[in-house]
């Protein structure tokens, strides 16, 4: 942060303050949302396209240019993000101040600058345990289902929904600490000749990185499964590598040394479909359009979905888009 941007962050101005938001109110519009679980600040660094999300981070202080109020959330490269707001209440104006934000932000392209909208701010430590209960009770309800679909014996077939429909939106993700055995149990069983250590240490990395993305880990899931099976060794014919079937290129783009590393390759996979999703999302408008266009240029690049308009019509492409949303929306509870 610039000596001239320190100088000009307001922390004790009595125009800037509101008050304190209710946290009653903050949990209706969370809920409005249909928000479950906040996302860290790389999701807002890494978006492009549109979406109203709530971040947990630290409010810096606060900075008025003319009639223009905004909120300074720190990033992860130690500067600030400036979220424009209309008030900020009380107890967010100051500095090192952990605090969730339900934001609306905006970026069209890559490299330009983010627009974000404070729409709700809350203390973190008000929401915390709140969202913990939620959380452990998704989890708990989530568990049951799985145990009980195991006891009938119900294998899993074709999802009912077609890929070219419009699938209902039905998101939930639970804690890393109570979902990694589970995670970690269904991917040994989708290879067995993984170590104990080693499906824990995927299970982590897939909810781990989900989570601080913003990305549904059991979409990770099914990509793992229709690229290597959960083997960190693959190699296909065209170089692509590991769990994610990472090509050279997107591997380096992320700064990734050893793709055929479990952790190393679940970062790429997770930051590379995140990016699709955002830039068909914005494209499109609609979530389950933006899905299968993102799925369709992970496999077969950016390129081929905008030459052909659409999904390309490469028999391999199709059949992977058919078969990650199929499996998806099994393992989100769709039958």
């Amino acid at each position: 942060m610039t000596p001239l941007l320190k100088a000009s962050i307001v922390l004790l101005l009595p125009l800037l303050q509101a008050p304190s938001q209710d946290l009653k109110t903050y949990l209706h519009i969370r809920r409005s949302y249909g928000i479950i679980e906040s996302v860290g600040v790389p999701a807002l660094e890494t978006l492009v396209g549109t979406r109203v999300f709530e971040v947990q981070g630290v409010v810096k202080g606060t900075l008025r240019v003319g009639k223009k109020l905004s909120l300074l959330l720190e990033r992860t490269d130690g500067q600030t993000q400036a979220i424009d707001a209309t008030t900020i209440p009380d107890w967010a104006v100051g500095t090192d101040v952990p605090a969730r934000l339900i934001i609306r932000a905006s970026r069209e392209e890559e490299n330009d600058e983010i627009h974000a909208v404070l729409v709700a701010i809350a203390k973190d430590e008000d929401v915390r345990p709140i969202e913990a209960t939620l959380m452990a009770s998704v989890a708990k309800s989530a568990i049951a289902s799985h145990n009980a679909a195991l006891k009938s014996g119900k294998k899993g077939g074709r999802s009912p929904i077609a890929v070219n429909g419009t699938a209902p939106t039905k998101i939930w993700t639970v804690p890393t600490d109570e979902a990694t055995p589970y995670y970690a149990d269904y991917i040994h069983k989708r290879n067995p000749k993984l170590s104990e250590a080693e499906t824990y240490r995927m299970a982590e990395g897939i909810l781990g990185f989900s989570r601080r993305y913003g990305v549904d880990a059991r979409l990770i899931v099914a990509m793992v499964i229709c690229e290597s099976d959960f083997n960190p060794n693959e190699r296909s014919y065209k170089g692509a590598m590991g769990l994610g079937q990472l090509m050279p290129d997107t591997a380096k783009d992320y700064g990734i040394t050893n793709p055929y590393d479990s952790i190393q390759n679940l970062y790429g996979t997770v930051r590379e479909i995140r990016g699709h999703i955002d830039k068909y999302r914005g494209e499109t408008g609609d979530e389950f359009r933006a899905l299968q266009l993102a799925l369709a240029g992970y496999n077969a690049g950016d390129g081929a979905v905008e030459r052909h308009g659409g999904i390309p019509p490469y028999k391999e492409t199709q059949a992977y888009v058919r078969k990650v949303v199929a499996l998806f929306y099994r393992l989100k509870g769709y039958r």
